[in-house]
């Protein structure tokens, strides 16, 4: 045992406070993006819609769009294609090859399209590293921002994941140990003392909240985990030690579909048919197409379905790409199934929350939202406790402004977003702009505002009106209306501007809930005040 004086012991145990309250802001901003990115896919629905619905976003045809792609552009691209729907239903095709970058690092480089498989006509092509490509990218600008966000917090690899993949395992251990704690679990799980101290109320709401969402933490703390080290860490490792640093062979050989090399030129097959015939193998959706080696007698294509209804698992299926013939089934690892492989095809499921379609996501989305609830309160709880400390007090500052200013700057993202796209300019930067801008803004609320009530009710009631203001600028920036939306089967573009409308509503009713009183922050009504929130 370590002897220390009470004032060494005292300046330990706080940095050890300050130090767990930063990771705790941290895991916050990351579970709050990764509940925004549970609807990514329709945000690039709502916000980049195609005039009508799309009912098949592989149609008939899909043979003479890639096969036109793939004659405009240089023969040395076709080393791989993949296919799949975007924003809207978008088909978008990115033909490209395996490179290594100046610091020695694997990229691809290529050509990209888009196109609208109703005309099928091409929308758009862009040419570049897929960095490159990614940056022109506009229909699926909004909701890649929040994903990224999520990610990787909008840092450079590796550090990006490393970090979301230390704040994974950080919720992994809460989990465990809240599971360990809470003795009395299940009277835990009912326990709302609402007539009684307001500090004891926001406390039973905070413990209800964290207790009913521990195993939906658990899930999401070791599949993000498993998500950011294996990408970060993982495959560099395994294909440094066993192949030689090309992680392209190590995929090839994992997946279980490495083709014997054949570099004789060779027609390709009828993609239409391939996936007729792939349709009449399974009553799952077709989700994605990748080619290896287009116009090669050893083309591969490989036909990756949606899950089927009532599964957490997805069938593929490859063809011959020369002859257009089926040749076997697999497991998304391996040619055989094994455990191993079912478990590491559950973990996207389980992370994404997208086996039930819209139903799924919601029930994710509702989860993921309890636990930035119980994230944000517990923070909030603790560091109100030891407001007179004046680290404290800044620390308490900091919990406002993360909590109530990171929701604020999200909704900013789309304000950079709309103006930009409607003027056919690049909207990545334009994004970055407003949430930062907004975020320091936030910051000089949190700081320069002295009651944290006050200040709180500020943020949340901007979050509110940024919200309900966003259909308006969606439709003033050139968006389809609610009529020509309905008639043309957009439900998204419904759907999402009434979420909005209503999100801003609630967050408007919370912030006016009682009248703004100024308050001064170090007394105990700020504390009850604070903590109801």
């Amino acid at each position: 045992m370590i002897k220390l004086s009470q004032e060494r012991n005292k300046s330990l145990l706080a940095a050890h406070g300050w130090s767990a309250v930063f990771l705790g802001l941290l895991l916050y901003a990351v579970i709050l993006t990764g509940v925004a990115s549970v609807f990514a896919e329709e945000l690039g629905d709502w916000s980049s819609p195609l005039a009508e619905e799309v009912k098949d976003p592989f149609p008939a045809g899909t043979d003479r769009m890639l096969r036109e792609l793939a004659g405009s552009i240089d023969p040395q691209y076709h080393e791989e294609m993949f296919v799949f729907p975007r924003a809207g239903d978008r088909l978008y095709a990115f033909f490209h090859k395996h490179e290594m970058d100046e610091d020695g690092k694997p990229r691809e480089r290529g050509v990209a399209a888009e196109f609208n498989p109703i005309t099928q006509t091409l929308i758009e092509k862009r040419e570049g590293t897929d960095e490159e490509v990614d940056a022109g990218d506009r229909a699926n600008a909004l909701g890649d921002f929040m994903v990224e966000l999520h990610v990787r917090l909008h840092l450079p690899n590796p550090w990006g994941l490393l970090l979301t993949g230390m704040l994974g395992l950080a919720m992994l251990v809460a989990a465990i140990t809240g599971f360990v704690v809470h003795r009395h679990l299940i009277k835990e799980l009912f326990t709302l003392r609402r007539h009684k101290d307001k500090l004891l109320a926001a406390r039973d709401t905070h413990v209800i909240a964290g207790t009913w969402n521990l195993p939906f933490a658990f899930i999401l703390a070791f599949t993000g985990s498993y998500f950011s080290f294996g990408s970060a860490f993982g495959i560099p490792a395994v294909a440094m030690v066993v192949f030689g640093g090309d992680q392209d062979k190590m995929i090839e050989t994992v997946v279980g579909n490495p083709p014997k090399e054949d570099k004789t030129p060779a027609a390709m097959g009828d993609l239409d048919r391939m996936i007729a015939d792939v349709r009449g193998r399974s009553d799952a959706k077709l989700n994605f197409i990748t080619v290896q080696h287009w116009g090669r007698a050893d083309a591969l294509v490989t036909m990756f379905m949606q899950y089927p209804e009532g599964k957490l698992i997805g069938p593929t299926y490859v063809y011959g790409g020369a002859t257009g013939k089926f040749r076997y089934a697999k497991p998304s690892l391996g040619l055989q199934p094994s455990t191993g492989g079912a478990l590491f095809e559950l973990m996207g499921p389980l992370h994404f929350g997208n086996f039930a379609g819209v139903f799924s996501k919601a029930a994710w989305f509702a989860l993921g939202f309890a636990g930035a609830y119980v994230t944000l309160t517990g923070l909030t709880l603790w560091t109100l406790r030891r407001r007179e400390e004046r680290g404290w007090q800044q620390l308490a500052r900091a919990t406002v402004w993360v909590g109530y200013g990171l929701p604020l700057a999200l909704v900013a993202a789309a304000y950079g977003y709309f103006p930009l796209r409607a003027a056919g300019e690049m909207v990545h930067g334009p994004m970055m702009a407003a949430f930062l801008l907004v975020a320091a803004l936030s910051a000089a609320a949190a700081w320069g505002i002295r009651s944290l009530t006050q200040a709180r009710r500020i943020l949340l009631g901007a979050t509110g009106a940024a919200l309900l203001l966003l259909p308006a600028l969606r439709l003033l920036t050139g968006g389809v209306g609610w009529p020509q939306a309905f008639g043309a089967g957009l439900h998204t573009v419904l759907a999402l501007d009434i979420a909005f409308a209503l999100g801003g509503a609630l967050c408007i009713a919370s912030a006016l809930r009682r009248p703004l009183a100024p308050v001064i922050s170090s007394t105990p009504d700020e504390l009850d005040e604070a903590v109801e929130a």
